[in-house]
């Protein structure tokens, strides 16, 4: 999913319990969307933990167990074809959306059918190129059936998108106000774009009978608040030390300040690692990097992997040179360019007569360490000939302007956070040519594999792949990309870190969505 440029969610899941309460949030950048067939930032799936019923899901819990798929809403494991491409789910009876309505087979239905609806342009359905169709024969079945085999199509299924919503949901429209009505433990009440959002309790969740009760769920906030949306982070942390507001971002800059003052993972400030890279992309279908791998190297050589990294703060993470993240299955250390600093003299080798027109676009945002590493990037690239033009928006209009295909820009800063630990995430997800369509992209190098021989066929050998030769294929499929393509210069894999008041505890993360937003209490 896509980061957010913001700071946010953390606490100490050993605090005693206490319900009720107001859980106060401040971030810097709004919501993409609320509709679940479109929200793709790291928050807006953080709301959708609480909000959203799904039949499996990565469980709210601290430790190994939570990368363990669980049934959700669904009863027990899918049923499998003996040739692995028909999936029968039965949902489980009792449980409601937020207006009274009963969930259904229908209910999940109806989130596949949005997001393959081509007036929609879901991100989800790049996920979906393999599902032949989904049905709902009676109230408590689902059958899903895929193309081809896929090995990751039970954790794909996982992800918000594929939430339970009303069978009276638009398919090929937009739902962008409240209240959304939702069957998870919470729902949204409000919104109100660019200023602020309302979560409260769904009425119709009962922890003490089933199928709510074994789930587990603490439910302990009855409402959680979004604010702070274009504000300042060195503003927000200050309410978080005054508890004025629970979970808050902080300047870059003040990671170490808070370490020391805190502590690390000891109530206040928590350090995670994470399945998170940020990039600069390069656009391979804009004229400068189109059919050019050259250029595109040169650029890898030239940027100040050290200084961008430095930019993220204390603890952010550890300098990369590759697409895949440290931690992720099938990451191999691959050494292809310097992550020490810029090597001027082979960039230059590699761009001389490759810099066209020699004026690129950078589309960066605003916020936290957007300006500093597009500055960082201007300076370099000016070294090997190439005159960077720097436009400055707000993280979501970046991202969405970005995201639309045949947009005027040249190079654009991105974060990536796994949506599950395979390594068909990254590589299938981000720089699948074939996935392309008018908006809403994540391949936002818009990248079909120039430069990598038999690239099409590389990314379905490695997808189809089970087991360590899948790994296999992986790690020989990100060196390769890296190598010979360089769509994009990735820089640092990340961790996650956050800041609370004194007064929040119970609070557990979950690598999927975040903060778990139906664990957090009041102390």
């Amino acid at each position: 999913m896509l980061i957010a440029a913001t700071t946010a969610s953390g606490g100490n899941a050993g605090a005693a319990q206490k319900k009720g309460g107001t859980h106060r949030i401040l971030n810097t950048s709004d919501f993409d969307h609320i509709d679940t067939a479109l929200s793709y930032f790291t928050h807006s799936w953080n709301l959708a933990g609480a909000t959203q019923l799904r039949m499996y899901y990565y469980p709210y819990v601290n430790g190994p167990k939570s990368e363990r798929i669980e049934p959700m809403a669904a009863q027990g494991q899918p049923k499998v074809s003996k040739d692995g491409k028909t999936f029968t789910i039965t949902i489980k009876k009792g449980f409601k959306f937020s207006n009274g309505e009963n969930v259904t087979a229908a209910n999940f239905k109806r989130a596949f059918d949005r997001a393959q609806n081509a007036k929609l342009q879901s991100p989800a359905s790049s996920f979906l190129d393999d599902l032949a169709s989904a049905t709902s024969p009676n109230a408590t079945t689902l059958v899903l059936k895929l193309k081809r085999v896929a090995p990751d199509f039970l954790a794909r299924i996982t992800m918000p998108f594929f939430s339970a919503v009303l069978t009276s949901t638009p398919l090929d429209t937009e739902i962008e106000k409240g209240p959304l009505h939702s069957a998870g433990p919470y729902y949204l009440q409000e919104w109100t774009k660019k200023t602020s959002a309302l979560m409260v309790r769904n009425p119709n969740w009962n922890n003490a009978k089933e199928p709510f009760k074994s789930l587990g769920f603490q439910n302990n906030i009855d409402r959680v608040t979004w604010a702070g949306i274009g504000g300042d982070l060195a503003q927000h942390q200050l309410q978080c030390e005054r508890n004025e507001a629970d979970a808050c971002g902080f300047p870059t800059a003040q990671a170490k300040e808070l370490a020391d003052k805190y502590g690390i993972n000891k109530g206040r400030f928590f350090v995670d690692k994470d399945l998170l890279v940020w990039r600069v992309d390069l656009n391979n279908e804009q004229p400068l990097f189109k059919g050019n791998p050259n250029l595109r190297k040169a650029v890898q050589h030239a940027l100040d992997r050290r200084f961008m990294t430095q930019q993220h703060g204390f603890l952010a993470g550890r300098r990369t040179d590759q697409f895949l993240p440290y931690g992720m299955p099938g990451f191999k250390e691959a050494n292809v360019y310097s992550v020490k600093g810029p090597n001027y003299t082979r960039a230059k080798q590699l761009a001389q007569g490759n810099t066209r027109t020699g004026k690129a676009v950078y589309y960066a945002f605003n916020r936290t360490f957007g300006p500093a590493v597009a500055q960082s990037v201007q300076f370099n690239l000016k070294q090997i000939g190439l005159d960077v033009e720097i436009k400055l928006f707000d993280r979501v209009v970046q991202n969405t302007k970005a995201a639309t295909r045949g947009e005027a820009f040249d190079i654009t800063h991105e974060g990536w956070h796994a949506d599950y630990p395979d390594p068909s995430n990254f590589i299938n997800v981000l720089l699948d040519g074939r996935r392309l369509q008018a908006e809403n992209n994540v391949n936002t190098s818009y990248f079909s594999g120039d430069g990598v021989k038999d690239y099409a066929k590389k990314l379905d050998a490695a997808f189809a792949a089970t087991g360590q030769k899948r790994l296999d294929l992986y790690a020989q499929l990100d060196k390769d990309i890296m190598a010979n393509g360089a769509p994009t210069v990735p820089y640092i894999s990340g961790n996650t870190r956050r800041f609370f008041s004194s007064e929040v505890g119970c609070v557990a993360y979950n690598a999927q969505v975040g903060t778990i937003l139906t664990s957090i209490c009041k102390k």
